[in-house]
């Protein structure tokens, strides 16, 4: 009887568990979405679109089922953003990264992001949004991104520099917020 009782709540607990895995999933998946269309409806549609050939708990590899999902996710959103992209991408032709190559976000990064999203949203656009959530948050290779986004490696790498300038000025517009206030206090 205990033991019955015990593997009840196991299952309750688990499928709890399931629900809430489920839950911050989609947020995710929206949150991505969001970011690269800067549109709720179309993020939702790009969720609905991408998750619509699962079906939640029937997969025995739901890790890799949530890579999927993402990346399901982001494409679609990157198609119904497809001829702002194209239009962009000119000027990114002229635009040159002299620094070849950018690291990876940091999980800090990461989380920068995700807070300044609406800043971001506003500030960037979708080609730098892009990138940054590809090359940046996905850690996809530019060729890879470049691939996904129909323009060329150094038109990614430059959207992707010029995304992280603006993450290091929020950065530093934070720091500095962070040390006026604390100047004041003391």
């Amino acid at each position: 009887m205990i033991s019955t009782a015990h593997e009840n709540r196991s299952a309750v607990a688990a499928r709890d568990e399931l629900g809430s895995n489920l839950s911050q999933c989609l947020t995710g998946l929206e949150w991505l979405a969001f970011f690269v269309t800067a549109d709720e409806n179309v993020a939702t549609a790009c969720v609905i679109d991408a998750c619509g050939l699962t079906e939640p708990g029937n997969h025995a590899f739901d890790d890799l089922m949530m890579q999927w999902e993402r990346y399901g996710t982001i494409r679609t959103a990157i198609q119904m953003q497809r001829g702002r992209i194209a239009q962009l991408s000119s000027t990114y032709g002229c635009r040159v990264c002299m620094h070849r190559s950018h690291a990876e976000l940091s999980p800090d990064s990461i989380e920068l992001v995700v807070e300044e999203s609406s800043l971001l949203v506003t500030k960037l656009d979708v080609l730098c949004r892009c990138a940054l959530v590809i090359c940046g948050i996905e850690k996809r290779p530019v060729h890879e991104a470049a691939s996904w986004l129909g323009v060329t490696d150094s038109m990614v790498q430059a959207a992707y520099c010029k995304a992280l300038e603006y993450l290091e000025v929020i950065r530093c517009e934070r720091f500095r917020d962070e040390n006026e206030y604390a100047a004041v206090c003391n």
